[in-house]
């Protein structure tokens, strides 16, 4: 099921838009919104696959919804619907799947969402092979000499020197390696990875691994646990597990 939101001012074009998608049995219409501020609070709040977003909203405009989606991850497939042609260009810098001019033909949007629905059959199945690639490596094969992992980066994949990653987290059953800008899926578990790791990584939480080198301040936290601040990430703080404390102190000379 194709989980779709729908970004529309005017409310007869939202139940028109949605009238059209409930036609298709692999679509599912789960938020609607009619200004920029309340679509983006929804999308901050909910994963979505597609999004119908129309440009002249009220508050936040459509494209700045669009170049805000851009920068996060697993960010959804965008479809614009406005009466403007003049932004085309910019809406396909964006990667939009589809830019449809008002008034949209029932033809023109049934080609739409076969389009849509093509081309995310198409990454899921790249996506797939890419994991199933990765689960075929087994970790006391590798190279621990390397000093780098394999991580996700579109249909290929990007080399990361430990030394580049921050940390690792756990999210949605998937391992991400968080850098100073950038995170990459990764293909391991991290007991995998705790394996495979140079000493400097230390397991501080069931959910993450750090890099101890770039722990910027550790905070005291209720009961006795800690926090850590994890340098340039965006003042991220990540939990220390009661059990690591004492770890933690000794690692960090703290007591």
């Amino acid at each position: 099921m194709i989980k779709t939101m729908i970004v529309e001012d005017e409310k007869p074009a939202r139940e028109e838009i949605k009238y059209l998608i409930n036609q298709e049995k692999d679509f599912k219409v789960l938020f609607e919104a009619g200004d920029g501020k309340k679509a983006l609070e929804i999308l901050n709040k909910n994963q979505v696959d597609l999004l119908f977003l129309d440009i002249k909203i009220p508050g936040i405009s459509g494209m700045e919804i669009a170049r805000i989606l851009k920068e996060k991850k697993n960010s959804p497939y965008i479809v614009f619907t406005t009466a403007y042609d003049e932004y085309a260009v910019e809406a396909f810098q964006l990667a939009a799947v589809d830019y449809l001019l008002k008034p949209i033909s029932d033809q023109r949007f049934k080609e739409s969402l076969i389009k849509i629905k093509k081309e995310i059959k198409q990454n899921n199945n790249i996506n797939q092979q890419l994991e199933n690639l990765f689960a075929s490596i087994r970790p006391d094969k590798r190279d621990k000499s390397l000093n780098k992992i394999a991580v996700m980066e579109k249909d290929y994949y990007l080399m990361l020197d430990f030394k580049d990653i921050y940390y690792f987290s756990t999210r949605e059953k998937k391992v991400w390696a968080h850098c100073h800008k950038n995170s990459y899926m990764t293909g391991f578990q991290l007991k995998e990875l705790e394996r495979m790791l140079p000493e400097q990584f230390f397991r501080i939480h069931k959910s993450y691994i750090v890099n101890l080198k770039y722990i910027k301040a550790v905070i005291p936290w209720f009961k006795g646990k800690y926090q850590v601040l994890m340098e340039d990430y965006s003042e991220h703080k990540i939990p220390v597990s009661r059990s690591k404390v004492d770890q933690i102190n000794k690692l960090l000379n703290l007591k």
